[in-house]
């Protein structure tokens, strides 16, 4: 049935050579015949910094089966190594941070003594993007736009894009949330005579499919007011 013992019981029996011909007691043999696992694991895509998750199985379903893996071709990745167990659960990074990498672990099922066929799965590892805001702190006056232009650094492939939230606001209107490669808002002094402080978090997210997320930076935007003169 392929994944349950077996045993087959040869009874020999011996006989002289002629012309005696005499029979001897027989003697029986036993022979226990192990199944052999199979294994079962799929590839992933993680981002650099994450934590792999490859589920390893027996489609078989051989009692006692164990899996351990050993490393094939690794590119441009960090943090793998061979091990043994039903999940392979590693930290791997981008080595370089700019650029895909690769990492493949081969897997050997066995139980009982047996070796089953082994199976190779590929773990890819994405760069995680960065941001870098020009300037990184701005000061305008009341009535002014920002002029905050967004980059990534790291250069990972693919269009990054950039997602802001307002991380705290005083005197200040005019400042919303919004996406794009450069903070343009028109903001004000809100009671017009007291300077005032917008600070936007700026997320970096790498292209589809990879879908990154980077760590946000903040960016500080002074709004001093405007004098005005009565004469």
């Amino acid at each position: 049935d392929g994944f349950n013992t077996g045993t087959v019981t040869y009874r020999v029996t011996p006989t002289s050579a002629a012309p005696a011909l005499c029979v001897g007691l027989p003697v029986d043999v036993i022979v226990t015949v192990n199944p052999v696992p199979d294994v079962l694991a799929s590839n992933e895509t993680i981002c650099s910094g994450e934590t792999s998750n490859v589920v390893i199985t027996n489609p078989n379903g051989v009692s006692g089966t164990t899996f351990s893996w050993t490393l094939g071709a690794v590119i441009n990745v960090s943090g793998a190594s061979a091990g043994s167990g039903n999940v392979i659960s590693q930290l791997l990074t981008s080595t370089d941070g700019n650029n895909p990498g690769t990492a493949q672990y081969i897997i050997t099922p066995s139980a009982d003594g047996c070796d089953g066929s082994t199976t190779t799965i590929t773990i890819t590892v994405n760069p995680v993007p960065d941001v870098l805001a020009t300037p990184a702190s701005e000061t305008i006056c009341s009535g002014d736009d920002t002029g905050i232009v967004l980059s990534n650094p790291n250069g990972v492939p693919g269009v990054t894009t950039y997602a802001w939230v307002i991380a705290g606001s005083s005197n200040v209107s005019g400042a919303s949330a919004g996406s794009g490669g450069t903070i343009v808002q028109t903001l004000t002094s809100t009671d017009g005579f007291n300077t005032g402080t917008v600070t936007y978090r700026v997320t970096p997210t790498s292209a589809a499919p990879a879908l990154c997320v980077g760590l946000p930076v903040d960016v500080i935007v002074t709004v001093n007011p405007v004098p005005d003169v009565l004469a």
